[in-house]
């Protein structure tokens, strides 16, 4: 199994250097490390809730505590559990100063990789923005061309039949007293009865682009008429 680590970094922190990781069960890992200090924080934080930290200098544990209760505890049968997971950290410095505890190696193996991870100012972020917003804009456009060309395909000569008599039926009961509440009652019933006759006739299933359609504009219909008649 390759391990991925993500390391962030900023001199103003009490440990200027962060590697973190999910481990496969989903439990979180964090090494902090002060490198003038020759000191590191272990930290780890189960799916289960439970919160753990180990302190330690040079290979000596100075302190283990559980975060969740406060209380100061061994932590030595807990944190061994993460040995392999931690051994993967790729940077042999911090693994030599935690100094073999846990069953933790003191060199890295070549079995991770390491994604930097920026902290980039509010104004960086705010001039990404754009770039960020037409990426997400073209991911949709090409999900809603593929998705398209997918309804265009199973279209039959029956569901444009239905859309004509849903559209004939709700034209006319709207024109026959302008009432939207009761367009909207009868697009949704029609719809509802043609995919019935797809179910349980035509032993197949409805047409998606025409559900989405009846749906949106009886769901409209009805917001008209509830709220503006």
């Amino acid at each position: 199994m390759r391990y991925q680590w993500q390391n962030r970094k900023n001199p103003a922190w009490d440990y200027p250097e962060v590697y973190s990781m999910v481990t496969s069960h989903y439990d979180q890992i964090q090494v902090e490390t002060n490198r003038s200090l020759g000191q590191v924080r272990l930290e780890v934080k189960t799916l289960r809730g439970e919160h753990y930290e180990s302190i330690l200098r040079q290979g000596v544990v100075l302190r283990e505590k559980d975060l969740r209760t406060g209380a100061l505890i061994d932590l030595g049968d807990i944190l061994s559990i993460y040995a392999k997971e931690v051994s993967s950290l790729p940077d042999t410095p911090i693994l030599s100063l935690i100094g073999g505890n846990y069953g933790i190696l003191t060199e890295f193996l070549g079995h991770a990789e390491r994604i930097t991870v920026s902290d980039k100012s509010f104004l960086k972020r705010l001039l990404g923005l754009p770039k960020t917003i037409l990426q997400a804009v073209l991911r949709w456009l090409k999900g809603t061309r593929s998705q398209w060309g997918y309804y265009r395909r199973h279209i039959r000569f029956a569901d444009i039949f239905d859309m004509g008599l849903i559209a004939a039926l709700t034209y006319g009961v709207f024109t026959y007293n302008f009432d939207y509440l009761s367009a909207g009652a009868t697009l949704l019933g029609t719809a509802l009865f043609t995919g019935l006759v797809d179910w349980m006739i035509r032993k197949r299933e409805p047409w998606l682009l025409k559900v989405y359609a009846s749906m949106g504009v009886a769901l409209f219909a009805l917001y008209r008429g509830y709220f503006f008649q």
